[in-house]
């Protein structure tokens, strides 16, 4: 019984393919970074990514007011309902799904 086990690891192991880091490309794994970007124009605002680093896959957008569902991209728009100040948080993701988290403080009026 014994036997039979290890054969079909034996197998298993076989048919996997071998490890080969030539294909890793260690240069593109830099952690994204980005500051959360402004242009206010009473209440809508236009975001988008402030000395973005890094490879960079996604960028994801909340807006602080529980009202919006988030967006994706390196550029979005977004208006208010009402004035006042409002955490914008920018999530940031590479292929490594390496993550990073920058917010700002918006103040908005009529």
């Amino acid at each position: 019984m014994k036997t039979a086990i290890l054969l079909l690891f034996s197998g298993i192991l076989l048919s996997c393919e071998p490890f080969n880091l030539e294909r890793i490309d260690f240069n593109d794994c830099v952690k994204p970074t980005a500051a959360v970007g402004a242009t206010i124009a009473k209440l809508k605002v236009d975001l988008f990514l402030d000395k973005p680093v890094g490879d960079i896959t996604t960028a994801t957008w909340t807006f602080g007011d529980g009202r919006g569902l988030p967006q994706t991209g390196d550029r979005v728009s977004y208006t208010f309902d009402r004035p006042g100040t409002y955490t914008v948080t920018l999530s940031l993701t590479n292929r490594y799904n390496q993550s990073f988290t920058a917010t700002r403080a918006i103040s908005v009026a009529n």
